[in-house]
């Protein structure tokens, strides 16, 4: 009993401490994600003039990271590094590719450094999944990422609105967003390693085959990933193609670069600061089904309202709801396999769950892309608009199933 309470308690100053850390790293990841999700392929855009393929690969940067997020946990394993050792190694790097980003003068070299730099720095996601497993209890988890979603979320909100007016006023000033973005990465390295955690274990963890082997071995986590995969296929192949529809004056919108800032970052930055606090008590207490659809038919309405106008006010509408989607959708995409993983498995569990969002990701630009070239940005919305549909349908299939019952 006594040992028991002496673990409360370390656990509590754990929580406590992680929780104060994230709090801190939160808008520093609002800086680096505004840049990656939005300016890279605005400048990639209106400075290089970047082709189709330039642009699918900066787009589907992030995601080609995650296909590695297994192979690196494996390694951290390995080498017995803390989590927090590793996610201060993996900012590190991005912060070094982030320099050379913002010093090359070329298409090919600004391509090349925009995109590893991301592809290290997702490697943080699986290593933070087990921080959190390791030191929230299961039923404050939800509720311990709000806060550091809505820094990041308002973080993000004022990067775009001083990034979106810079490059309005000189698009060559463009490298000031990526020395701001490589200030933010060493932040973040030196924020992660004040993080308390337990060095990982080859034996929890796996190699990366193990590790890919859960998604038949457990036929519950297959199912629900690819369901998953439909879900995020059907809202990915869209979101790149979203800012060409803004910025190409050929689809009729053509957008000044502060207004695809607003519209792209700040609008759902400001819904999703709004309703992160309901997603995160909605995840810790409500049906994995009922939240996860609520979610995707919000998703959807998004879809279905931006590509079908040119007005301002309805576009700005369909990206309330985008934020309103991201407010739980980061939540739910962060902690979803803690809910039916066990603490020891949860990195390994998050790891294929990025690994697969990775795959996903690196496709769904090139095939957004690809439909857009042979037709319209309403048939590429009607793509995946149905994918998301399916998807809802085979999530209520498992409504009733055992591990989802608590």
């Amino acid at each position: 009993m006594i040992q028991d309470s002496t673990l409360d308690v370390q656990r509590s100053k754990f929580a406590r401490a992680t929780y104060r850390n994230d709090l801190l790293r939160a808008p520093l990841m609002g800086i680096l994600e505004a840049g990656w999700t939005t300016f890279a392929l605005v400048i990639a855009i209106r400075y290089f003039d970047a082709s189709e393929t330039h642009k699918a690969f900066i787009a589907g940067s992030g995601p080609i990271g995650f296909l590695l997020t297994p192979l690196t946990l494996y390694i951290a394993a390995s080498l017995r590094a803390t989590p927090s050792r590793a996610c201060a190694i993996v900012f590190g790097t991005a912060a070094a590719l982030l320099a050379g980003a913002s010093l090359v003068q070329t298409l090919l070299f600004f391509t090349l450094f925009v995109v590893l730099s991301q592809v290290a720095a997702v490697q943080q996601g699986p290593l933070m999944l087990q921080i959190y497993t390791e030191n929230y209890t299961r039923s404050e988890r939800g509720s311990r990422m709000t806060w550091p979603f809505m820094l990041t979320a308002l973080s993000s909100i004022g990067f775009a609105l001083v990034g979106g007016r810079l490059l309005d006023q000189k698009i060559e000033a463009y490298h000031w967003i990526f020395v701001c973005m490589l200030l933010a990465a060493v932040a973040c390295a030196r924020v992660c390693l004040k993080i308390p955690s337990s060095p990982l274990s080859r034996e929890n963890v796996g190699n990366p085959w193990q590790s890919f082997s859960l998604i038949w071995k457990d036929r519950f986590f297959g199912y629900i990933l690819g369901t998953w995969m439909l879900l995020g296929l059907g809202n990915l192949l869209t979101l790149p193609v979203r800012i060409d529809y803004l910025a190409n004056p050929s689809y009729g919108v053509n957008a000044s670069n502060t207004h695809i800032a607003l519209l792209m970052l700040v609008i759902p930055a400001v819904t999703r600061i709004l309703s992160t606090k309901m997603w995160g008590h909605l995840f810790d207490r409500m049906h994995f089904v009922t939240t996860r659809n609520l979610l995707n038919l919000s998703f959807l309405l998004s879809i279905a309202l931006f590509f079908f106008t040119t007005n301002i006010y309805v576009l700005s509408l369909a990206m309330a709801f985008q934020g309103l989607s991201l407010g739980g959708g980061k939540i739910f995409w962060s902690l979803w396999v803690t809910k039916i993983a066990s603490e020891a498995k949860a990195s390994s569990y998050m790891s294929i769950h990025m690994a697969l969002t990775g795959l996903r990701g690196t496709l769904a630009p090139f095939l957004g892309y690809y439909i857009l070239s042979h037709s319209t940005p309403a048939n590429v919305a009607i793509i995946g608009m149905t994918l998301i549909g399916i998807a809802c349908i085979l999530f209520e299939f498992i409504r009733g199933h055992a591990r989802l019952r608590e």
